[in-house]
């Protein structure tokens, strides 16, 4: 058996650490001693306390659910055989995960099994579990109730049938028409692989309204996938992202195709509706407060395409969660497309950027 690289694709929370230390092999480092704002410094996932507790202040009630959890949810480099994983503890002398179950997940067959079922955990120690050989792409844990785990590790062997190997379009497309590269440019995120254990990637300024970066593509390609990586952006992750796409017949001058790009608009609760020449602007300076309507303070906020436009939405709306590996392959539009652009609301930062 081998060991299988991991990633964390989602958690549900670890406020103590930093959950990405979780899959390393390295030996769980020994922090005692050390102190953070949130305390003493611990290797590896953990999580807030009382998941299993809920509270009903109105009747003065306390409930207890003894399914509820905390997860994580992980990635392998390569599709693998796996049979194997090992759990530590360490460091963790009261205050580990009491117990974990393992979903196995293969993208290929689209195939769930759960080959472990709520396995004790010990404070402070190693725990190897085998199970029957089971294929898999993808692997979710689930962490009862709480508490901390310093290292998650898979073995096994390569499966026969690897995934397809894919290339980012985006590595050899050129980008023009940034709004705003205040921290890093997409092109960084274009290069984002999770190589650091720091934010690193394209981030905007808070006075951002609506960020956007278009994309020319080295050759108009028909899509099959979006991958937007918030990795390690815990408190700074956009809210939204949304892509839309063109293709240019040969000869045509993108300048013309730029003035009827999806823009932002805002909507009151009256009707109105504005699209600003420059929402950024706009927003900042509270021009909203001037216009002829009883309520100006909350207002809807959207992506207007004018009616002679020809670009396509390929997401036309999707959420964005911090530290997550969003993967997007629902395509309201798939293309051929030449060129890209690329937008999140309001500002924030994103390590990876790829287009399958």
């Amino acid at each position: 058996m081998k060991f299988i690289p991991a990633y964390i694709i989602a958690y549900s929370n670890s406020d103590f650490t930093n959950p990405h230390e979780v899959v390393l092999s390295d030996e769980p480092k020994d922090c005692r001693e050390v102190f953070t704002h949130a305390g003493a410094k611990y290797w590896g996932l953990e999580t807030c306390r009382h998941k299993a507790t809920q509270l009903d202040p109105e009747n003065k009630k306390i409930y207890y659910q003894h399914n509820a959890h905390n997860w994580v949810k992980f990635g392998f480099q390569e599709r693998a055989e796996l049979s194997s994983v090992q759990v530590s503890t360490k460091w963790f002398t009261g205050n580990q995960a009491r117990a974990i179950s393992v979903i196995l997940i293969d993208e290929l067959t689209n195939i769930e099994t759960e080959v472990l079922t709520r396995v004790s955990l010990e404070p402070d120690q190693e725990h190897s579990f085998s199970f029957p050989a089971t294929t898999a792409t993808e692997c979710h844990i689930k962490i009862f109730y709480e508490g901390g785990i310093s290292r998650i590790n898979f073995f096994g062997e390569t499966a026969e049938k690897p995934l397809p190997k894919r290339k980012n379009l985006l590595e050899e497309a050129t980008v023009s028409h940034v709004s705003n590269v205040h921290y890093g440019n997409p092109t960084m995120a274009v290069k984002g692989n999770r190589k650091e254990m720091h934010m690193v990637g394209w981030e905007s300024a808070r006075t951002g309204f609506g960020e956007q970066a278009l994309f020319h593509l080295a050759q108009p390609s028909q899509l099959q996938e979006v991958v937007v990586d918030t990795y390690l952006h815990r408190f700074n992750s956009p809210l939204t992202c949304h892509v839309f796409g063109v293709l240019l017949p040969d000869g045509e001058d993108l300048e013309d195709y730029i003035s009827t790009i999806p823009k932002w608009s805002i909507q009151f609760e009256d009707g109105q509706k504005i699209v600003p020449d420059n929402f950024q602007d706009y927003m900042l300076q509270q021009s909203y407060l001037q216009e002829k309507t009883k309520q100006n303070t909350q207002f809807e906020i959207a992506l207007f395409t004018p009616s002679n436009s020809t670009w396509k939405a390929v997401l036309p709306y999707e959420t964005l969660h911090p530290d997550r590996f969003h993967r997007f392959t629902e395509l309201e539009q798939s293309g051929p497309f030449s060129h890209l652009l690329y937008l999140h609301y309001p500002n924030g930062g994103i390590h990876g950027l790829k287009v399958f």
